[in-house]
């Protein structure tokens, strides 16, 4: 018997609040992580951090391609089956292949092209004698490929408790480690192992969970090939993405001075404001990514009417929240972080705020695009994010008015191309 699956809710209340839980949880953990890194470091040390973090960060925000395509994948195969009334059977002439293999390999070719890049990460970004740090990201990326799969894929199987553990336990996790880094007096090492030691959580899932375990033998109809083709286009457009949300410090730590001490004090104070004022918005929405695709694939309406609502909510999320962090967002600032007090102003910490709302909009239509199968329209909207930003961030002004102008212009062009796109394909589909 056939199922309309765009008549049935994708998620149930209570399991979206169970995955909001857990993006709570994440988002207090990273803010927390990041209080204990730069109490514990000295001020160049607490910078190289988190330009470190974010370095980091840029290549495992890289591989949330694999997730999104993961999702989408399953996600779709679960659709067909419930459409035709199978399980899990296909016909005996059609080829079929693990989606794992094809996350690991995809783990393996960003592995590669991260060792490659070494020349360019070291006395750009990371400090120029760090090979140490540079070998580490390598060498945990292939494994964080991994995980992202697996959190697709349970989104994909519509297993919204695992979705969410995965989730939240990962911030946890992260947390302790760094509690333990900091009362050891670890330095940066420590930290550094603390944050990617996150990387390796999936093991205890295929160990623990039956859900997430059973994704580790599921075939798709197709071939591996094909999949690997559109797990790297999400993953190159991931990359553009990635750039944004989280490596964005990376950028404007290479393109700006920061050889005196004041110059460092206030770019680790951007970097900071920069990661609390995303947080509260972007990561919920992150988490909710996997929901996103799920509920986007059963859709049929064009995409600027089904994008109405969300779009409208998450600016004024953005408006209320800039309100917000005009009125407290300094004195809660300087309070947290006393060693760059006075650095950020209500004015700028508002912006920040704003325009992370803007991204988690780009972000959002992204999404959309990429649940309708237009990679390439995804990739073409991030692509022109990113281009747009960089060529904010050499434009001959202070540090704090290049990036206001690269967060708040950038995701507005990612955004237009995305809905252009969109609208266009879906015209000539209909």
């Amino acid at each position: 018997m056939k199922q309309d699956l765009s008549k049935q809710p994708v998620i149930s209340k209570g399991q979206s609040l169970f995955i909001t839980g857990s993006s709570v949880i994440s988002a207090v953990s990273t803010f927390i992580v990041t209080w204990l890194a730069t109490r514990s470091l000295g001020p160049q040390e607490g910078k190289d951090f988190l330009v470190f973090w974010s370095l980091t960060s840029l290549v495992f925000a890289t591989l949330l391609g694999v997730q999104q395509e993961s999702a989408r994948l399953l996600g779709l195969a679960q659709q067909d089956r419930a459409g035709t009334g199978l399980k899990n059977q296909h016909s005996s002439s059609s080829p079929t292949y693990n989606p794992l293999l094809a996350a690991v390999l995809v783990g393996v070719t960003c592995s590669l092209v991260f060792l490659a890049l070494t020349p360019v990460w070291l006395g750009t970004v990371l400090p120029a004698k760090d090979l140490r740090s540079a070998l580490l990201i390598a060498l945990t990326t292939t494994v964080y490929a991994c995980h992202v799969y697996f959190i697709g894929a349970a989104a994909g199987i519509r297993a919204w408790t695992e979705y969410a553990l995965l989730i939240a336990t990962g911030g946890i996790f992260c947390l302790l480690c760094t509690y333990l880094a900091s009362v050891t007096g670890a330095g940066p090492l420590g930290f550094q192992l603390s944050f990617l030691a996150t990387a390796f959580l999936w093991i205890f899932f295929i160990l623990f969970s039956p859900q997430i375990r059973s994704t580790l033998t599921i075939r798709l109809s197709g071939n591996l090939r094909t999949t690997y083709i559109s797990m790297m286009l999400a993953v190159g457009t991931a990359l553009a993405m990635a750039a944004m949300s989280t490596g964005f410090p990376v950028f404007l730590e290479a393109t700006s001075s920061t050889s005196s001490a004041k110059e460092a004090t206030l770019m680790a104070a951007i970097i900071l404001g920069i990661s609390i004022t995303r947080a509260p918005i972007m990561l919920p929405l992150q988490a909710f990514q996997g929901v996103a695709v799920s509920y986007f694939i059963t859709q049929s309406q064009s995409p600027a009417r089904i994008l109405a609502k969300p779009i409208a909510g998450l600016v004024g999320l953005g408006v209320v929240g800039a309100l917000a962090a005009w009125l407290i967002g300094p004195l809660l600032f300087d309070l947290i972080y006393t060693q760059y007090a006075g650095q950020l102003t209500g004015p700028f910490l508002a912006a920040l705020t704003f325009a992370a709302a803007l991204l988690a909009l780009t972000t959002l239509s992204g999404t959309a695009a990429l649940a309708m199968g237009a990679h390439r329209i995804y990739l073409l909207g991030w692509v022109a994010t990113l281009l747009t930003a960089l060529v904010c961030l050499i434009f001959p002004l202070g540090l704090e008015a290049r990036t206001l102008l690269a967060l708040i212009s950038s995701p507005l062009v990612g955004a237009a191309v995305h809905l252009a796109g969109m609208q266009a394909l879906f015209r000539s589909r209909h």
